[in-house]
């Protein structure tokens, strides 16, 4: 086995638009439904990934993959898990339903990190010993592209449209580091339009949740170098702890955790000051990090103590500690997969729809909303972006429309986008797609909170409430 720290990968990582054009503002208060994620902890040491449910924190599967499994990257529709295994240069493919390995990618030499492109149809993975990124179609599993990059490359971070893709590099050789950069792929033409100088050792990446910022985690300098996407230069470089790895930030971009490997700590990183506000003490060589969907808890593999910390993103705390599989490492973002619906996620191709609304202000009272435009046919193999301005929390229920079974549901907090891919198949031309608003828990703009339950269904040009007794089974 190859030497296994930070250190290696250097030697050797509501607005709704439909298809561009669809347009939905909602104004409504809406608990989050629907299962919670999974996070794939990749344990380099034993060659499995085990599969955390991060509603109990129990591990409910582990999963044999290739050897020495090294980064993980989710597809957006929470489908599958690519695992790039960096002892066997492959990548394995998880079924999230099934919890089995698919699919075997042969790549480049030592594939460290790996990313998913937010429309689901492109794996990027860094060869960390081939000086290269492989392209990987997810339609097919195989390798479309092989793009040359920096020295040494580690960390791969996709930007939220998905124009670009940042791979982090950094030459090694006999303890000299030196070189450290992040190449910024065009994802159209797959080839390397910049290269921005960042710290000693560059390794872990994530990108803002409005693309406007890139943090780069640099192992041997003990920081993180912040990179303007719009000048591509670094603005901010902000002090960390020893060895800093993985890093990510949080869905509403306010926060930045980076995993400090020989410190044993995770530093908070103020966005708005780039500044370290506290510091966390988690286990033994903390590696990867990632934000839950809903910003509220950070998992962090700790690859020397076999074991995942689970912080508290309100207070800052470790409230859980969960045992995996040996030298969990798991760069990049790790946390997704599927949640609890019938049927899959659809998609929108049509004219827009545009629906205008009030928020609750008065107890029992319920939500004005009035639509332009009925929704038209639904139809698979394109993206559905939901992005939530509105202030409030959404979720919005889509069925078909002479059933009551949910074929897509997507749950949007306030100030995050959601993006998922509609599988083909779901409607034939003579089903008009329904769309349901499901108001489970309303909280009123003065702080009380009451209980109460609205659904609403596509009318034609218009919405109309509905009883309990016919409302979608979420």
């Amino acid at each position: 086995m190859k030497e296994m720290t930070c250190d290696k990968t250097h030697r050797g990582h509501a607005l709704i638009t439909f298809l561009g054009r669809t347009t939905l503002v909602l104004l409504m208060l809406v608990s989050i439904a629907g299962a919670a994620p999974f996070a794939y902890i990749s344990n380099y040491g034993d060659n499995t990934t085990s599969v955390i449910d991060i509603a109990t924190n129990n591990v409910t599967a582990t999963v044999p993959v290739g050897a020495g499994p090294y980064g993980v990257a989710i597809t957006p529709d929470g489908t599958k898990v690519y695992v790039a295994n960096a002892d066997s240069n492959n990548v394995s493919v998880i079924n999230t339903t099934t919890n089995n390995v698919t699919s075997t990618v042969p790549v480049g030499e030592y594939p460290c990190g790996v990313a998913v492109t937010p429309d689901g149809t492109k794996v990027y993975v860094a060869n960390s010993d081939s000086n290269t990124t492989s392209v990987i179609n997810t339609t097919t599993n195989n390798v479309t592209v092989i793009v040359p990059v920096g020295v040494y490359p580690c960390g791969v971070a996709v930007t939220p449209d998905g124009t670009k893709v940042y791979v982090a590099s950094s030459a090694y050789i006999e303890n000299s580091v030196y070189n450290s950069t992040v190449s910024i792929i065009d994802t159209a033409t797959n080839t390397v339009t910049a290269t921005v100088p960042v710290g000693s050792g560059s390794m872990g990446i994530a990108v803002s949740p409005d693309g406007m910022k890139v943090y780069v985690a640099n192992f041997y300098s003990n920081t993180t170098s912040v990179i303007d996407t719009a000048t591509n230069t670094v603005n901010a470089t902000v002090d960390v702890g020893i060895n800093p790895c993985g890093v990510a930030v949080t869905p509403d971009g306010t926060k930045v955790y980076v995993a400090n490997e020989l410190s044993g700590t995770v530093s908070i990183i103020d966005t708005a000051t780039n500044t370290v506000n506290a510091t966390i003490s988690v286990g033994n060589g903390p590696f990867g990090v990632a934000v839950t969907p809903d910003g509220t808890k950070v998992y962090v593999t700790n690859s020397n103590s076999n074991t995942v910390s689970v912080i508290n993103t309100i207070n800052n705390t470790v409230t859980a500690t969960v045992p995996v599989g040996k030298l969990p490492l798991s760069l990049e973002q790790f946390i997704g997969g599927p949640v609890d619906v019938i049927g899959g996620p659809v998609d929108v191709i049509g004219e827009p729809v545009d629906v205008i609304g009030e928020p609750v202000d008065v107890i029992g009272e319920p939500v004005n909303v009035g639509i332009e435009d009925y929704l038209p046919d639904y139809t698979g193999g394109s993206v559905l972006n939901i992005e939530n301005e509105v202030g409030m929390d959404i979720v919005v229920v889509w069925t078909k429309v002479d059933s009551k079974k949910p074929v897509f549901v997507v749950n949007v907090p306030t100030g995050q986008t959601r993006s998922v891919t509609s599988p083909s198949g779901i409607f034939d031309e003579y089903l008009r797609a329904g769309s349901w608003y499901y108001v489970q828990q309303d909280t009123l703009k003065s702080g009380y909170e009451y209980n109460i339950k609205y659904y609403w269904k596509s009318n034609g040009p218009g919405l109309e409430p509905i009883p309990d007794s016919e409302a979608p089974e979420i």
